[in-house]
């Protein structure tokens, strides 16, 4: 059950990053002439750790607790995790809307958002849903 339970946490919490980037970008067109990197940035890191935990919640109470992260291995593998996903799901994405594959600077860019923001995102649902580790 493990090995389900942290590909499904890597797999939201990539999804959700990647969700939220673009939001991120939204919310900056309509800051605009604002700094992106920093109203993308933080609104997406913001939003990407609020809906994780909402989600971490959601499938503690839906699954009673069955399909949570439980220990520090389930952490360290749903954050390893995510970034692989984030590089299946991001790299068909962006040829799909632009019609070309994505650098490798792109896949940079979004491990160096994931990293910090999937590390608060985790910590906050340790803290918040109180799992014991």
């Amino acid at each position: 059950m493990r090995f389900l339970r942290v590909i499904l946490h890597g797999f939201v919490l990539a999804l959700a990053n990647i969700v939220f980037i673009l939001v991120g970008f939204g919310i900056y067109h309509l800051l605009r002439p604002a700094n992106q990197l920093a109203v993308q940035a933080s609104s997406a890191a913001i939003l990407c750790i609020i809906a994780f935990l909402l989600w971490s919640l959601s499938i503690r109470r839906l699954s009673g607790g069955y399909l949570s992260l439980v220990d520090r291995g389930d952490f360290r593998w749903a954050f390893l995790l995510a970034m692989v996903w984030a590089v299946i799901i991001f790299v068909p994405l962006h040829y799909i809307g632009r019609g070309y594959l994505t650098s490798f600077a792109n896949v940079l860019g979004t491990w160096l958002f994931q990293v910090p923001t999937n590390f608060l995102a985790l910590v906050a649902v340790r803290k918040c849903v109180r799992i014991s580790i």
